[in-house]
């Protein structure tokens, strides 16, 4: 999981979009979709715990995942600081951002829509990861371009 930072290969206005090793899209994991989903759900709160600690996320951040054995729907933690999400706190969405069978009480973050508007649009991307980055916002309201300036912005080069 620790590289969950490094995969980054999009960034937009506060939204990465990420690969992640557990699966990739349009294959089917190893092992039973129970075990593969439960992994993935493991996966999902750690993604939470090393975000906020690598100060990706704040309080109001979070990260989501695509469902490994379905395509049209993505897990997310229940409306919760990620420092502090658990596995009970995953919740699965459709691409219409509404909950599936959610508990009954859950809250739900509302940029979940923004979640299931990149799923619904982008096949190929597995997660995505909405912060209030002091480092990125800027890029996100002026027309100044994300430029590399540095070897290690590399990646952002045309």
């Amino acid at each position: 999981m620790a590289r969950l930072i490094s995969n980054f290969i999009r960034l937009v206005a506060g939204v990465c979009f990420l690969t992640l090793p557990t699966f990739v899209a349009g294959q089917t994991p190893q092992g039973s979709s129970e075990a593969v989903l439960s992994k993935t759900v493991a996966d999902l709160v750690s993604a939470n715990h090393i975000l906020v600690d690598q100060k990706v996320l704040d309080a109001f951040g979070h990260v989501s995942v695509r469902h490994p054995s379905n395509p049209d729907h993505f897990l997310l933690s229940r409306s919760m600081p990620p420092a502090i999400v658990g596995e009970a706190d995953i919740v699965e969405y459709g691409l219409d951002g509404n909950a599936i069978d959610a508990p009954v009480g859950y809250t739900h973050f509302a940029e979940r829509f923004i979640h299931a508007e990149i799923y619904r649009r982008r096949p190929d991307v597995n997660a995505v990861v909405h912060s209030h980055s002091p480092a990125v916002i800027p890029f996100g309201v002026t027309k100044v371009p994300l430029r590399p300036i540095y070897h290690m912005a590399a990646f952002l080069a045309p």
